[in-house]
Order: C-alpha cells, then structure tokens, then sequence
C-alpha cells in the first residue's frame, strides 16, 4: 500500500478559491435577495461552485468573470423559483388527497408518556413562534383542519 499523497489544488480550484472570497458574499446576498430564503440560496451558491469548478468562466483578458457568475447564479435561483411555484401548484392540486379527512387520532405513545415528558414536550411547543404554536394549538387542541389554520394565522395550509 502506498502512502497518500497531498495533491496541490489545481489552477482551477485555486481559482475558484480566489473567486469565491471575492464575489461569494454579495452573490450570496443576491440570490436571497431573490429568493427569500438563507438556505435555498447557499444552495444555489454552492450549485453555482459546482458549475464554475466543472466550467470555469474564461478568466482571459476582456471577460468579465463577475457578470458571468451574477448570471449563472441568477438563472439558477429563476430555476429553484419555478421549481418552488411548480411544487406549490402540484399540492394545491392534490390538497384534498394529502390532507387527512379529520384529526389525527392520539398516538398511543403520548398516552404513555411520562410526566415529565410531557412537560418537556410543553416546553418546546412553548418555545416556537407565536404563528407555529398557534398552527400546533389549532391542530392538536381545537382539531381545527389545514385550511381554517392557514386562514386564522395568515398561512397556506
């Protein structure tokens, strides 16, 4: 067996590196901008390193590197917003089927539980934000369906 080597970053890894310390915040604040979302965006950052690494712009003289990045990255986030629209129109379609036709039956296991895991289960319920423990509140306690939830607290279902 013989001993690993260290290998050097390439050019274009060391490239990618310089190009991404110096265009990587403000490309990240434009797509979130776009996008709405910390996390959808670093997504599609990283999707975009991904793509320079495979394809590096040409870094020649007279290209603008920066204008290509800020262009895959723009088309990309139009990608995951047309993703995010399609998805929503395919559940909206399909609500009466994902939707349960009542409440949810107790879990046998809560039945079960402990006092003190019920207390810590309060706790955490009590620690959310106002509109997610309101969303919990009108599900478990009041039996409220999907619908009338996302009306009261200003939501989709």
């Amino acid at each position: 067996m013989t001993p690993a080597v260290e290998r050097e970053p390439s050019m274009r890894e060391g490239q990618l590196e310089s190009w991404s310390r110096e265009f990587g915040a403000e490309l990240e604040r434009h797509v979130t901008a776009m996008l709405g979302n910390e996390d959808e965006a670093r997504d599609v950052i990283q999707d975009l390193w991904l793509t320079t690494l495979r394809a590096p712009p040409d870094s020649g003289g007279g290209s603008n590197v920066r204008a290509w990045m800020y262009r895959v990255a723009t088309r990309r986030a139009l990608d995951a917003l047309s993703s995010r629209r399609r998805r929503r129109e395919l559940l909206s379609a399909r609500a009466g089927e994902l939707m349960p036709a009542g409440p949810a039956a107790p879990d046998k296991l809560f039945t079960r539980l402990s006092a003190a895991a019920t207390e810590q289960i309060r706790s955490r319920i009590a620690a959310l934000p106002n509109k997610q423990r309101s969303a919990v509140w009108l599900r478990w306690i009041e039996g409220r369906d999907y619908e009338t939830i996302g009306e009261l607290i200003g939501a989709t279902p």
